[in-house]
């Protein structure tokens, strides 16, 4: 869910479109997850496997869920061994491409999401009440929980995605391949089951989405805040990723090896005025169209209001709809900036609800791009006691 990485090509720095029952020590499934990676011999992310108590085995799961701009803004506070509040990190917004923190609620259903289908594999079952001590505005957030969440002994099997947690990915390379046709997007409904919001499904007809998308990004691009607030959550080395374990990177698009090293040299730890610059945001544009044109597909979730529970609402839906695409050996990219709140996308929002006919009190939760393409690099996580309060 985030917006922009780094590429390099012919020594020019390329900025790009940006914006997860088997939970046992097979090598194999935890490789992307729990394995050493790259110049790092630590763990990427905590292991359920390391933890006691069901409550904690069940947050190390659900934190492999997506975040916006992999900002992991959760916090937990532990009530028992198998209950827990979830609270947004009032710390960790982005007031300037999320005024509302519409996107970081989201982000906290798409953490529901991934505890409750993991914690099946734990042989529990998750009851979970929104907002238990109510929820009204901003002054709420952090102070007040988005959910309560209770664990119980469960019979039933795992849920049929739950294999997929630790190989699911956002994957902001280009996309190859064919089309995906109406009959696979089908197929990936009814595996990720009934939905809280609409889902909108494109295949054909892609300019007016692809000009909207593109000037959308370029008015991000070009708006100082927006622009800063996602370079000061880019880490430029791995040591960076390792140390923080949040941010977004250039490998998380797919570049390693010397094309990886050469790109973050280049961009000097992140120096303001390089970032700022009117060629590298034109360069940014230009690869951003490259990925945009390479789209197989568009999907938008639509929900009928826009309330607190809609966004959650929405995150579990996108984590469900994703898990789909992972078993399926497709990917999505989030192309959310033409729904951001700020002042300066208004007319693009505008734009987009009339080429979608949104009416009312309709919203557009979210949008990506899905296509096929190799693996991606697989983000970091904190360690679990980071997220937890007293």
């Amino acid at each position: 869910m985030q917006r922009r990485d780094f590429i390099i090509r012919s020594g020019t720095i390329l900025t790009a479109a940006a914006f997860t029952g088997m939970f046992g020590k097979s090598n194999e499934l935890l490789a992307p997850a729990y394995n050493s990676n790259e110049n790092t011999s630590s763990k990427k992310r905590p292991d359920p496997n390391d933890f006691e108590q069901p409550v904690l085995k069940a947050i190390a799961i659900g934190i492999n869920a997506p975040s916006p701009h992999n900002t992991q803004s959760w916090k937990f506070k532990i009530l028992s061994d198998t209950s827990m509040y979830l609270y947004v990190n009032e710390h960790i917004l982005l007031p300037a491409t999320d005024p509302p923190a519409r996107q970081i609620h989201i982000g906290a259903g798409c953490f529901i999401e991934t505890l409750v289908i993991g914690a099946g594999t734990l042989a529990y079952n998750s009851m979970v009440t929104y907002f238990p001590e109510g929820y009204e505005s901003a002054k709420d957030f952090g102070m007040k929980p988005v959910a309560k969440i209770e664990l119980s002994k469960a019979s039933a099997k795992a849920d049929g995605l739950s294999p997929y947690i630790n190989f699911r990915q956002t994957n902001r390379q280009e996309y190859n391949g064919p089309l995906i046709s109406n009959s696979e997007f089908e197929s990936l409904q009814q595996l990720s089951g009934k939905a809280h919001s609409n889902l909108i499904f494109i295949n054909n007809n892609f300019q007016p989405y692809f000009n909207l998308f593109k000037t959308a990004f370029e008015i991000e691009s070009n708006t100082f805040n927006t622009n800063e607030e996602t370079r000061k959550l880019f880490r430029f080395s791995e040591q960076q990723r390792a140390e923080t374990g949040d941010g977004l990177s250039i490998p998380q698009m797919g570049y390693h090896g010397i094309m990886k090293h050469l790109a973050e040299n280049s961009l000097d730890n992140g120096n303001k005025e390089k970032w700022h610059s009117p060629k590298s945001i034109q360069l940014s544009v230009k690869h951003f169209e490259k990925c945009l044109l390479s789209s197989k597909a568009i999907v938008v979730w639509v929900s009928n209001s826009n309330t607190f529970e809609d966004w959650v609402k929405t995150g579990r839906d996108y984590v469900r709809f994703s898990l789909a695409l992972t078993k399926q050996n497709f990917y999505a990219h989030p192309y959310n900036q033409a729904i951001q709140e700020y002042d300066e996308m208004k007319t693009a929002r505008e734009e987009l609800n009339n080429l979608l006919g949104i009416k009312g009190g309709e919203k557009i939760q979210m949008i990506v791009r899905v296509g096929r393409s190799s693996p991606s690099y697989f983000s970091y996580r904190r360690k679990l006691d980071t997220y937890l309060v007293k």
